[in-house]
């Protein structure tokens, strides 16, 4: 073969590469969805398989809501690997955390908060009066985006899928969401069976750390807000703040686990509350546990709550 048809074959295969690289993400390989000034929106791949969800009746500080059963996920997925950050935020829905959080304050809309209509800022206890500041801590890009409902995560989330579809990115029948409990507490555990994927100071910035290095505006009682992602230790997988830095909103409604073997569920049909993950700066070491679980209204916005998404078959 001449060298120029060499250098032709070659430039071939390398576009051929370079096509599919940049075409869509592919099982078994993380994903990077897009980069962002401030943080890339990286996804790790997530094998399906089955695991023991809840804990056992030996686990110190588990709750009666936490009783083991079998589950099988069927599909592998995507998650990313960090907590969406204010940067991701911004490259996706246009604001930033302070413009965020200057539309929940003047959202004239009645929410139902458990069986109440309410604004979410008279829920939250917050005035349309005076410097949107006084409730953010930190405005970083890196950190976390905070002040996000459940339903916040799910425009994100629609908002991306529909981005990605029209660039031609997606697989057939994925789409960009929040992770179902289950999906969650799996990645979570990245095949460990103790209450802890790790040692908690090692993995979690919560209520007996976070006052450590800490610099900038206090939410609470004790100087202390949510943190840089990434900033601990990640789980054998790659995810980050499984434990810590912000609860994390799940896709399902809260309810009574089932009982026996259950296949790629998605939590009760209707519900009052949405469930929410993995304990945050603000929480003590026992909400940091795995199989842990929390409820909210599906409007509420705090500065505890934040999330990830999943790049996940369509429900």
């Amino acid at each position: 073969m001449r060298r120029i048809d060499v250098w032709l074959s070659l430039g071939c295969f390398c576009l051929a590469v370079s096509s599919a690289q940049n075409s869509g993400p592919v099982a078994g390989r993380a994903w990077t969805a897009f980069a962002a000034k401030g943080g890339d929106l990286k996804l790790v791949w997530i094998e399906p398989g089955s695991f023991l969800m809840g804990s056992p009746a030996s686990e110190a500080d588990r709750h009666p809501d936490e009783a083991q059963f079998q589950v099988t996920l069927t599909h592998g997925y995507w998650m990313s690997a960090t907590e969406i950050t204010v940067a991701q935020w911004r490259e996706v829905m246009g604001t930033d955390l302070r413009g965020h959080l200057t539309q929940v304050i003047k959202d004239d809309t009645l929410y139902d908060f458990a069986g109440k209509k309410r604004t979410i800022r008279d829920f939250m206890n917050m005035s349309l009066d005076g410097d949107i500041g006084r409730y953010l801590a930190n405005e970083d890009d890196a950190l976390p985006m905070y002040f996000t409902s459940w339903n916040d995560a799910m425009e994100f989330s629609r908002t991306l899928t529909e981005r990605e579809k029209k660039a031609g990115r997606l697989p057939a029948g994925y789409q960009y969401t929040l992770p179902t409990e289950a999906q969650w507490e799996y990645a979570c555990r990245a095949g460990t069976k103790d209450a802890m994927y790790g040692a908690v100071d090692k993995i979690a910035w919560y209520g007996a750390n976070s006052t450590e290095g800490y610099s900038g505006k206090s939410l609470g009682r004790t100087v202390a807000g949510p943190r840089t992602v990434a900033g601990k230790q990640p789980n054998a997988w790659g995810l980050y703040d499984m434990a810590g830095n912000l609860w994390e909103w799940c896709f399902d409604w809260y309810g009574p686990y089932p009982t026996g073997s259950v296949t790629d569920p998605t939590g009760p049909a209707t519900g009052t509350y949405r469930v929410n993950r993995g304990g945050s700066w603000g929480s003590g070491a026992a909400a940091e546990r795995s199989a842990n679980r929390a409820t909210n209204p599906q409007a509420e916005a705090s500065a505890w709550r934040g999330f990830r998404v999943a790049l996940a078959f369509a429900k």
